[in-house]
């Protein structure tokens, strides 16, 4: 448990549906961190940071069969900017937790298309100089605390506001280089079907 887990953030949500409006706050994603760190300012302000919905709905699933790129963008750009070699990607360890801790998550909407959260975390500690893949990503499903889901159902129930969620982080991980993910798949596109409860 004394393990720390240094998250290097990186923020992705893939809306199924209408384009979102909302980014995640704590722990920061690269796309919004230039509000919470000056440092960020410079090099990384993106006024679009929350609209990280991969190319819009159409795009999304018309071009790349609902794929997504790892932090939001269209998964067919070629360059993409907030991952490992575009021009707005720092590598800045932002958050650090221990190994099994629970942690707060907090997400910020702007715009409630209600559906589910669901977070993520990929070890990076034996490929350094790489970023995450969503395979790599999608071998750490995490749950929220003291239930067996890993979906956050309850977006519903809030406006457009700070929604913190409570995420178990895995006792069985422990690295110095992760990266965390929010997705978050919106619950009121015309024709799109949500998944049952995991």
């Amino acid at each position: 448990m004394g393990t720390l887990l240094a998250l290097t953030i990186l923020f992705s949500y893939c809306l199924v549906s209408l384009h979102g409006h909302g980014y995640l706050l704590e722990p920061v994603a690269r796309s919004s961190a230039w509000l919470v760190d000056s440092s960020f300012r410079e090099c990384c302000t993106w006024p679009q940071h929350m609209e990280m919905f991969c190319g819009g709905l159409g795009h999304q699933w018309n071009v790349n069969d609902g794929k997504c790129s790892i932090c939001g963008e269209a998964y067919d750009k070629p360059i993409k900017v907030f991952e490992k070699g575009g021009a707005m990607y720092k590598g800045t360890i932002v958050k650090t937790y221990n190994q099994g801790q629970q942690i707060d998550v907090k997400v910020v909407l702007t715009a409630n298309h209600k559906g589910y959260f669901e977070f993520r975390l990929c070890n990076l500690d034996a490929s350094p100089s790489a970023d995450a893949s969503q395979e790599c990503l999608d071998r750490h499903l995490l749950k929220i605390a003291d239930t067996d889901s890993t979906r956050f159902r309850d977006v519903d129930k809030y406006g457009s506001e700070m929604i913190t969620v409570r995420v178990q982080l895995p006792p069985h991980v422990a690295c110095r280089h992760c990266v965390f993910q929010w997705k978050y798949t919106a619950g009121n596109s015309i024709g799109v079907k949500l998944a049952p409860s995991s």
